[in-house]
C-alpha cells in the first residue's frame, strides 16, 4: 500500500514516506430533527456530506534512513513545504490509496505539524472531499479533468458574478445631470426638472438607472411636453 497526494493532473507528486498505522475516513449525513404534536421526535434524512479523512504520521529528517520509508526523494522539511505551498495556492489535490477503492479529489482543512528534538517531523492532515462544478453546472469534475487555466477562467466567471449582484444590490444613484448619468437621459430630465416634477431633498434627486429610462421613454412618447 502506498499513499500519494498530487496536483495539476500529478505534475507534481507527494508519495507519503511513512505509512499511518491506520486511516479513518468519516462520511456525515444530514439529519433534521423535529418535533410533532401527536408522534413526537421525527427524524428526516438529508443529503450526504463531504467525506474526511486524517493521516497522521511523519516526515523523517534526512539521513533518517528507517527501514520502512517508501519514498528517500525528499526529507522533512521538503513535505512541509510542499503541502504549506500546495495550500497557499489553493490547489484541488488528488488522494490516492493504493490497494484500496481511495482515489478523490480532496481540499487540505487542516495541516498541523510537530518538530521532535531528533529532527523528524510529526504531523495530522486532515482533508476533505473536494467537488468542482463545470461551469455548465452539469456535472461533477474531478482533479484530473481541471487545470490551473481553467480553474482560473471559473474563479474569473464567479469574480464576475458578484459584481452584477453587487451592482443589482447597490445601484448607482443619479443626483445631477453632470458626466456620470447617460447623455441620451440628459434631455429629458431636465425637461421635468423645468416643470418642477422633480426636485431633491438637498442631497439630490435619487434617481436609479431604470427611472431614467422610464423618463426617456414617457419624452419621447411626448408625455413630458
Amino acid at each position: 500500500m502506498d499513499i500519494y497526494l498530487s496536483v495539476n493532473n500529478r505534475a507534481e507528486i507527494l508519495r507519503i514516506p511513512v505509512l499511518p498505522p491506520s486511516f479513518t475516513i468519516s462520511k456525515p449525513q444530514s439529519l433534521t430533527v423535529f418535533e410533532t404534536v401527536s408522534q413526537g421526535e421525527l427524524q428526516l434524512i438529508g443529503t450526504p456530506k463531504l467525506k474526511g479523512i486524517a493521516i497522521e504520521s511523519f516526515f523523517p529528517a534526512p539521513n533518517h534512513e528507517y527501514p520502512y520509508l517508501r519514498n528517500k526523494d525528499i526529507w522533512g522539511w521538503d513535505y512541509i513545504y510542499m503541502i504549506d505551498t500546495w495550500i497557499e495556492r489553493k490547489l484541488p489535490i488528488r488522494l490516492v490509496i493504493t490497494d484500496t477503492p481511495i482515489n478523490m479529489a480532496v481540499a487540505v482543512k487542516n495541516f498541523e505539524y510537530t518538530v521532535k528534538t531528533d529532527g523528524d517531523l510529526w504531523y495530522r492532515l486532515e482533508l476533505e472531499e473536494f467537488n468542482l462544478l463545470l461551469p455548465d453546472n452539469t456535472q461533477t469534475a474531478t482533479e484530473e479533468e481541471i487545470d490551473m487555466e481553467e480553474l482560473n477562467k471559473l474563479k474569473e466567471q464567479v469574480e464576475y458574478l458578484g459584481g452584477i449582484v453587487d451592482a443589482l444590490s447597490h445601484p448607482f444613484i443619479y443626483n445631477y445631470i453632470d458626466e456620470n448619468m447617460p447623455e441620451w437621459a440628459r434631455a429629458s430630465v431636465q425637461k421635468l426638472i423645468d416643470k418642477g416634477a422633480i426636485s431633491g431633498d438637498g442631497g439630490g434627486w435619487n434617481l436609479t438607472y431604470d427611472q431614467l429610462r422610464v423618463i426617456t421613454w414617457l419624452d419621447r412618447l411626448g408625455l413630458l411636453g
